[in-house]
């Protein structure tokens, strides 16, 4: 449980993030409901996989800052000339990428470093 994420591991998430962030947002689009987006259910995913296989609580905290800080940063940058759903499945999709590679580098920096890793 409390493993050290390897990179092919956090690659293998952060593709399946992509996929449900382009389909999520896809769906949407044809749906054509601009007040629901696919951010929160990625969330759910990524804490689900936290919770049952990495348990770092640093390292989380960090992951959890930093894909917030880029899902927005990279809104507020594509929505205005992209619109709505094309503008946020890459930013959706780079919060959550962005936040598990921060995830890994922490989880590997505590373990060069001595830490517990928990």
């Amino acid at each position: 449980m409390n493993r050290r994420v390897s990179w092919g591991e956090a690659l293998l998430v952060a593709l399946a993030c992509w996929v449900v962030s382009c389909l999520g947002y896809a769906v949407l689009a044809a749906l054509d409901e601009p007040g629901l987006t696919v951010a929160p259910l990625l969330c759910l995913g990524l804490v689900q996989w936290f919770w049952t296989r990495h348990r770092v609580w640093p390292a989380a905290v960090a992951a959890a800052c930093a894909g917030v800080v880029v899902l927005f940063g990279v809104v507020d940058l594509l929505r205005p000339d992209l619109g709505r759903y094309v503008g946020d499945a890459p930013a959706t999709g780079l919060g959550a990428t962005a936040a598990l590679g921060v995830f890994t580098l922490t989880c590997h920096v505590r373990v060069r470093a001595g830490g517990r890793n928990h």
